[in-house]
């Protein structure tokens, strides 16, 4: 539903508002690019002094943009970049893992911090308006559930009234058939069904009464009675009905004991209308999976006995089913053998009335704050995750790498300067430091070309030995010795 507040989605106002948004947009993705190429690692430097803008324009573009793809797009442009940029500026392989670093310091963490203050105020916004719309809507459901209320004391009525009127009718047609009824049989039997007419008007007062007070609740049991009080109120009316487990169903939760109550009073009912006279068995049980069932069977009208009502209704055993819906039950009936019928029904264990809507706004509140949850881990946990995995990517290459720079220092002493560099190359590694210590020792003069070599492998920062080896015109001109990790003292020509 849009909002109230909202202009028409075909609105000048509306149109306005987008040309607004669009170009508010467009310009944070323009600081966004800016502060990207500013921000670009080269020179061979870790950290541009630019650094602190890309990350104003990487809040700015979370908070304001809600088309993420793109920008997670750009982010993952901008994190593979980077590290190419700045090697490809000669800097060293460290240097392209430290521009991978600073992007996702910069660019990536900002970004998911204004893409979590972006949310939160959405879901601020969200609950101010769904404030005013249940304001303004609260009239509505209250008058809903007063047309809600209204069908089910409907309900009530042809439920209530019918089993009344189906019970005197089973009193006329006792007196219609008895034989030898005397004047004081006729008085008792007319005084009977008096009582039984007197009483199916009180329920009806009754109902009308709850018609007229507005939001007072129904009576909870059909006729404030339960399983056994319904079967002797029947027997009393001249049905022939055995009762199987009723302790049953008064161990049975309040929900539960309703649902059977009303199980038995609509099979009642019936075999009042369609088989007057007929015996009539009750059987509560307890279901194996811990659930409850009622089945009330009845058998063909006897021969001679009274004629049937004929009474259609056709919406007693849809009604049934309608309520034991959210419990979860089900009612099933159907002729058996013999020319009787049977209506069982069943409710599992546990079982509750459903809430219907009235979680949805819950829900949706829940959904909500589910999501601002997600966002700020994500701004958090995303990239403390991203930079322990270029760390651990680093610390893998820098130690392959020192691991394959390794000259050992026998094969170190046993070279001398002057020689070939053919025969010195072949006793050195296949590879070069990648971090070699230059700027602890004079620049060679000439044409002179140095190399680095590790005296053996050792964590990042770690104090050791570096060996140097200058050549110039085919032979070794330079070998020489130099600290790594700590300040030179001086060094072996």
């Amino acid at each position: 539903m849009r909002p109230l507040t909202d202009p028409a989605p075909d609105s000048p106002a509306a149109a306005r508002a987008a040309t607004r948004a669009a170009v508010r947009e467009a310009a944070v993705w323009g600081a966004f690019a800016v502060g990207a190429v500013l921000a670009a690692p080269v020179g061979g430097q870790m950290l541009s002094v630019f650094a602190p803008a890309l990350a104003a324009a990487a809040l700015l573009l979370g908070r304001a943009s809600g088309r993420e793809p793109p920008a997670v797009g750009a982010l993952a442009l901008l994190t593979a970049l980077y590290p190419v940029v700045a090697v490809a500026a000669g800097g060293t392989v460290t240097h392209g893992f430290a521009a991978s670093a600073s992007a996702v310091v910069f660019a990536v963490l900002p970004w998911l911090l204004g893409r979590y203050l972006r949310r939160r105020a959405d879901a601020a916004s969200f609950g101010w308006r769904r404030a005013e719309l249940l304001e303004r809507e609260r009239d509505l459901v209250a008058e809903r559930e007063r047309l809600r209320e209204r069908a089910r004391i409907a309900e009530e009525m042809h439920d209530s009234l019918g089993h009344e009127l189906s019970l005197i009718v089973v009193r006329a047609g006792a007196m219609q058939v008895g034989p030898g009824y005397g004047e004081a049989e006729l008085r008792d039997a007319a005084g009977e069904l008096r009582a039984g007419a007197a009483g199916a008007v009180e329920r009806l007062q009754e109902i009308i009464g709850i018609l007229r007070e507005t939001g007072d609740p129904l009576a909870g049991e059909p006729l404030g009675q339960g399983v056994a009080e319904l079967v002797e109120r029947a027997r009393a009316a001249g049905m022939d009905i055995a009762l199987h487990g009723a302790d049953l169903a008064e161990d049975a939760p309040e929900p539960v004991r309703r649902a059977l109550a009303r199980a038995v009073q609509e099979a009642l009912t019936n075999a009042a209308k369609h088989a007057p006279g007929a015996a009539v068995a009750v059987h509560v049980e307890r279901e194996a999976g811990g659930g409850w069932a009622v089945r009330v069977r009845n058998g063909p009208p006897p021969r001679g006995g009274p004629i049937a009502a004929g009474v259609a209704g056709g919406r007693g055993l849809a009604g049934l089913a309608e309520r034991l819906r959210p419990l979860g039950g089900a009612v099933e009936a159907g002729p058996v053998p013999g020319g009787g019928f049977e209506t069982a029904a069943r409710v599992p264990a546990g079982a509750a009335p459903g809430s219907g809507g009235a979680g949805g706004a819950a829900e949706l509140a829940s959904r909500f704050a589910s999501a601002q949850r997600r966002a700020l881990r994500a701004a958090v946990l995303a990239p403390a995750g991203l930079l322990a995995a270029l760390a651990a990517l680093w610390l893998a290459y820098y130690l392959t790498a020192s691991a394959g720079a390794v000259l050992a220092p026998a094969d170190f002493d046993r070279l001398r300067v002057g020689q070939e560099q053919a025969r010195v190359e072949a006793v050195l590694p296949p590879l070069s430091m990648l971090d070699p210590p230059a700027e602890r020792v004079d620049a060679p003069g000439g044409e002179a070309r140095c190399r680095f070599y590790r005296s053996e492998v050792t964590l990042p920062g770690a104090a050791t030995t570096a060996y140097r080896l200058c050549f110039a015109h085919g032979r070794l001109v330079v070998k020489e010795t130099v600290p790594v990790g700590t300040r030179p003292e001086g060094g072996d020509r």
